[in-house]
C-alpha cells in the first residue's frame, strides 16, 4: 500500500471512530413556523378591516343542500349592503325577480322569501336560547365579521397555535352568533396573517360549521393612499359540518359607498315587513 493510500485509510478510520457505532449521520432538523402572538393577529385584523364602515358589494350567491328528495342547488344575483351601526341587507334575485331578502340589525336576523307560495318571513335572534332552532347559513350571511367585512378579533388571553398550514386562535364571541357552549376559532395565514377560515366547534369539540375565505383584496377608499386601503375576501363559503348545506358568496365588486348603504329602511324589520307583506311568518326564538 502506498503512503498516500495508507494516510487516506487512516483518516477514514479516524472519522468512523468519531461517529456512534451503528448510527448514520442525521440531517439537521428544520423548525416549523412559530405561532404568531394574538396581539399581532389583532393588529393585522384592525388594519385589514377596522376602517370599513359602509360596504356595497355585488356578486353571486349559491346555496346547496340535500334532503330526502336529493341534492339541490339555487343560484342568484347578490346585492349586499352593510352599514356599521345599522345592519346588513342582502338581496338575492333571479332574472330580475327578488327571491330572497336576508338582513340583520345586529340583534335579530331575518329572511324574506317573496316568491314562495305563500310568501314567507323567518325571524331569529343572533343569540338564541340553548336548543332553539337556527339556520347557520343565514346567520353567516348577516354577521359582518364572518363575511370578512369586520375584524376577526381574538379572545382576550387566547393563544394561537399551528394546525396544518394555519395559525388558529379562539375568537372573542362578541358580535358573533351564539355558540351554545362551543367556540369560534379563526385560522390565519402564518406568513401574511390574512384570514383563511373560521370554524365553530360545539361543546363536545366537534365541527358544527365553518367559513372559508379566498381572494382577499383591497377595497378602494377615495382620497386614501392605496397602502391604507382595507382588505376583504371576494369569496366566502359557509358549510354546515362536514359536507352539509353550504352558502357561497362570490363578490364581483366591493365599494365604499355611503350614499348607497346608509339608508335606515333597509335595516328596519318593521319597514321591510310592511314593504314585502309576507303571508306567513315564522319566529325562531
Amino acid at each position: 500500500m502506498s503512503w498516500a493510500r495508507a494516510a487516506f485509510a487512516a483518516a477514514c478510520a479516524a472519522l468512523a471512530a468519531l461517529a456512534p457505532a451503528g448510527c448514520a449521520t442525521a440531517p439537521p432538523a428544520v423548525a416549523g413556523p412559530s405561532a404568531p402572538a394574538a396581539e399581532a393577529i389583532m393588529a393585522s385584523e384592525e388594519s385589514r378591516a377596522g376602517s370599513l364602515t359602509w360596504v356595497h358589494a355585488r356578486g353571486v350567491a349559491e346555496l346547496r343542500w340535500r334532503d330526502a328528495s336529493g341534492d339541490h342547488f339555487e343560484q342568484g344575483d347578490l346585492d349586499l349592503r352593510w352599514c356599521a351601526g345599522r345592519g346588513i341587507a342582502a338581496s338575492i334575485s333571479k332574472f330580475g325577480d327578488r327571491h330572497a331578502w336576508i338582513g340583520s340589525d345586529g340583534v335579530r336576523w331575518w329572511r324574506f322569501a317573496p316568491k314562495a307560495r305563500p310568501s314567507t318571513l323567518d325571524v331569529g335572534v343572533m343569540q338564541p336560547a340553548p336548543g332553539a332552532e337556527r339556520s347557520v347559513p343565514d346567520e353567516c350571511a348577516v354577521t359582518p365579521a364572518l363575511l370578512g367585512l369586520a375584524p376577526l378579533r381574538p379572545r382576550v388571553g387566547a393563544r394561537a397555535s399551528i394546525d396544518g398550514a394555519l395559525a388558529w386562535v379562539e375568537l372573542d364571541p362578541a358580535g358573533l352568533p351564539s355558540t351554545e357552549g362551543g367556540r369560534f376559532e379563526a385560522g390565519f395565514d402564518v406568513a401574511t396573517l390574512e384570514p383563511r377560515s373560521v370554524r365553530l366547534l360545539d361543546a363536545a369539540g366537534a365541527l358544527a360549521w365553518r367559513v372559508a375565505y379566498a381572494d382577499v383584496r383591497s377595497v378602494e377608499v377615495p382620497g386614501t393612499a392605496p397602502g391604507a386601503w382595507p382588505r376583504a375576501p371576494r369569496r366566502i363559503e359557509a358549510t354546515r359540518g362536514e359536507g352539509g348545506a353550504s352558502l357561497l358568496l362570490a363578490l364581483g365588486s366591493i365599494s365604499v359607498d355611503r350614499e348607497a348603504v346608509d339608508r335606515p329602511p333597509l335595516y328596519d324589520l318593521e319597514a321591510l315587513r310592511e314593504r314585502f307583506a309576507p303571508e306567513s311568518v315564522r319566529v325562531l326564538e
